[in-house]
């Protein structure tokens, strides 16, 4: 009985090994490339790690706080959070917005409900909207 409650355990302790180095688990967590883009080539660069709940949003406040500059926004309940100004540069200073864009593209949801992924360039910019 005891050596077969052994090699039951061995076989459990070598499923968790492998479960633990798969990799699912590897891609869920990673880091993005985050950038402030406040016109004029003034843009700050960051790498920072994700967990699988991150948001635009979520790592904005966790970047504000690293590296010590501060954000506002207004949060509406139906859409979510609208950021207001990032390090003191303000929505329609000059005619300019804060906009967000993952990948290349402009979402069209509130950055407070935009996943991210591993791999991932999530850019703020400070800019004219085109609309």
């Amino acid at each position: 009985m005891f050596v077969f409650s052994s090699i039951i355990l061995f076989w459990q302790a070598k499923d968790l090994r492998t479960i633990k180095l798969s990799p699912i688990e590897e891609t869920e967590i990673g880091e993005v490339l985050y950038l402030i883009n406040r016109g004029e080539g003034n843009i700050s660069q960051y790498q920072i790690e994700i967990t699988d709940n991150s948001t635009v949003f979520s790592l904005l406040e966790e970047l504000a706080e690293r590296e010590n500059f501060e954000i506002e926004m207004s949060f509406y309940p139906e859409m979510g959070v609208f950021v207001e100004s990032i390090n003191g540069l303000k929505n329609g200073t000059a005619g300019k917005f804060w906009q967000y864009w993952v990948n290349g593209e402009l979402p069209m949801i509130a950055a407070d409900k935009k996943r991210v992924k591993a791999g991932d360039i999530i850019e703020w910019k400070f800019i004219s909207p085109s609309f």
